[in-house]
């Protein structure tokens, strides 16, 4: 049984991504946790009442849900702790914030999670209904690719929702055909990934954010992959605000996975 951590602080974007999570994992073999990190002076019977009322809610959906209330110094740290006691396979969290004050107060904790080497973090649009998960994308700069603890996990996911996968490379260098290193690091992931039969694609385009946007929208994406191992990108993805719109814009949810 698989645990799948669902935090709420019982705001309309968390309880979005519940219902995702909800419809994501019906009929599957995994238990939600409906988790909510509580600070001193909160009301926890009214918190409590709210995940019964949300856990009662989503049981029409999922038939093995609990309920869990923390409290500590760090909902970040606290909730990480959590996951790593529990085993977590994942942890889904909504996103907010189209304004850069809703992206400080609404989506900071979601990016912050996004950073720790604990387990998958699916981050979920405010607005996103799940309709099933039949292709997946993965962003990939095509270096130095291995095998890894991170594509392990990726392949566990892979395995578990069976979508078709693409592997998309942006580089403005690229013209008319990609180069004999690029060839030569396809081929490697191509075998890493035999199993899923990957399709690879390679676009010129400068705007890295326009070029995924594009390809999502074209091939009717569903989930888009983000790892460390296979985009650089990805390192410096929480550090500027101008980074921050790969996750912020996007109208499909990104699964960011660690080592």
């Amino acid at each position: 049984m698989l645990n799948v951590i669902v935090p709420l602080d019982f705001s309309q974007t968390s309880f979005n991504a519940a219902h995702f999570a909800a419809q994501m994992y019906k009929e599957k073999p995994a238990r939600l946790i409906l988790y909510h990190f509580y600070t001193d002076g909160e009301d926890t019977t009214m918190a409590r009442n709210y995940l019964n009322s949300q856990k009662e809610e989503l049981g029409r959906v999922v038939s093995n849900i609990e309920i869990e209330l923390e409290s500590g110094h760090n909902f970040i740290d606290s909730l990480a702790a959590f996951a790593h006691v529990r085993g977590a396979f994942m942890i889904v969290m909504g996103l907010t914030g189209k304004t850069p004050r809703e992206q400080r107060f609404s989506g900071s904790n979601t990016l912050k999670l996004s950073e720790k080497e604990i387990c998958p973090v699916l981050i979920v649009p405010e607005d996103a209904t799940y309709n099933g998960i039949s292709n997946a994308l993965i962003t990939s700069e095509l270096k130095s690719v291995e095998d890894t603890p991170t594509l392990l996990c990726i392949k566990k996911v892979l395995q578990f929702f069976k979508p078709s996968l693409h592997i998309l490379n942006i580089n403005s260098n690229h013209y008319i055909s990609v180069t004999k290193d690029f060839k030569e690091e396809r081929d490697k992931m191509e075998g890493l990934l035999a199993e899923f039969n990957p399709e690879f694609y390679f676009m010129r385009l400068f705007d890295f954010h326009e070029s995924v946007e594009v390809f999502t929208r074209d091939k009717n994406i569903d989930l888009i992959i983000i790892a460390p191992r296979y985009h650089n990108f990805f390192e410096r993805l929480f550090k500027t605000q101008h980074t921050k719109k790969l996750i912020y814009q996007s109208k499909v949810p990104v699964l960011a996975v660690h080592e």
